[in-house]
């Protein structure tokens, strides 16, 4: 029998989609990656605190799903996080061509303020990149970024890391720097 609980109603606005940046950590920079308690993932303990990518994407263009599955081996998520980063060019694309491919732990934050990190160092997330130039002039040209991957457990709360806000974003150019070594 299961206990009686009460999922309470939200608080205020509930908001959807993904606010000011996304972080991405190379999975093989955390050296320690803690055990949730309540749904909360204590700070991750990384080699090199400087070794991550902040992604600013356009204004309503970024979202994250969690799709609940099982099979033979127990339940399981499918996640996906889509967003897109504003003008193709050759400096973004300098910059893009060092994250592709690669294998990351992701933390964003959603549209009501709180953070979540999806990922471990055991079901990283994977990063495939496209380009979208649309057929109109109103369409829009952006970097399509795809972080997908299958997870053993909900993505937790993360409550350490404070991501950078939209007023302090820093802009693409050619000297900008991902962080990675």
């Amino acid at each position: 029998m299961l206990p009686l609980l009460s999922i309470p109603p939200p608080s205020g606005i509930n908001v959807g989609g993904l606010l000011a940046g996304v972080r991405l950590w190379p999975v093989a920079n955390v050296r320690v990656y803690p055990e949730a308690v309540a749904c909360v993932l204590p700070a991750l303990a990384l080699f090199d605190p400087e070794n991550y990518a902040d992604l600013y994407f356009l204004p309503e263009s970024a979202s994250f799903t969690e799709d609940g599955d099982d099979d033979v081996q127990g339940d399981f998520y499918k996640v996906k996080l889509p967003l897109l980063i504003a003008g193709d060019a050759p400096d973004v694309s300098e910059a893009v061509a060092r994250l592709a491919g690669g294998r990351y732990l992701v933390a964003f934050i959603d549209g009501n303020g709180r953070t979540k990190l999806a990922g471990t160092p055991e079901w990283p997330l994977r990063l495939s990149i496209g380009t979208e130039t649309g057929r109109k002039p109103t369409d829009r040209n952006a970097v399509a970024f795809t972080l997908t991957g299958v997870l053993p457990v909900r993505a937790p709360f993360y409550l350490e890391q404070e991501l950078p806000s939209p007023a302090t974003r820093r802009a693409w150019s050619a000297g900008f720097n991902f962080g990675f070594s």
